[in-house]
């Protein structure tokens, strides 16, 4: 599992999770917004749980990795979702050109 440092705070979760979670941050960089995930983590008594974050393009998280005796909670919907989230901020976005009429879409690689 890895320990994820954010806000001063840490938690553990899934290696797959802290890896999506960080490739979702950078991925936010270039939308300018914040948005809120929700993940599944372990606490250090060895219970699982959630915790929502707040992130945005400027969020500073450190991952490590931490041994532990604790099994990794079930994370494959929260990889899902983050993976998912991620790809739709790397793909360009059509956007309406100013003529109607026009055959050509412009694409918006500039807001993501």
């Amino acid at each position: 599992m890895k320990r994820i440092s954010y806000s001063g705070g840490s938690f553990l979760t899934t290696d797959g999770v802290a890896d999506a979670l960080l490739q979702f941050v950078a991925a936010l960089g270039s939308s300018h917004r914040a948005e809120a995930i929700e993940i599944p983590v372990v606490h250090d008594d060895g219970e699982e749980d959630t915790v929502q974050l707040v992130i945005g393009p400027a969020s500073e998280l450190v991952s490590i990795t931490e041994s532990t005796a604790f099994s990794d909670p079930d994370s494959r919907d929260a990889i899902a979702r983050l993976n998912a989230r991620t790809d739709l901020l790397r793909v360009p976005r059509p956007v309406a050109t100013k003529d109607p009429g026009s055959a050509a879409a412009d694409f918006d690689f500039d807001d993501l």
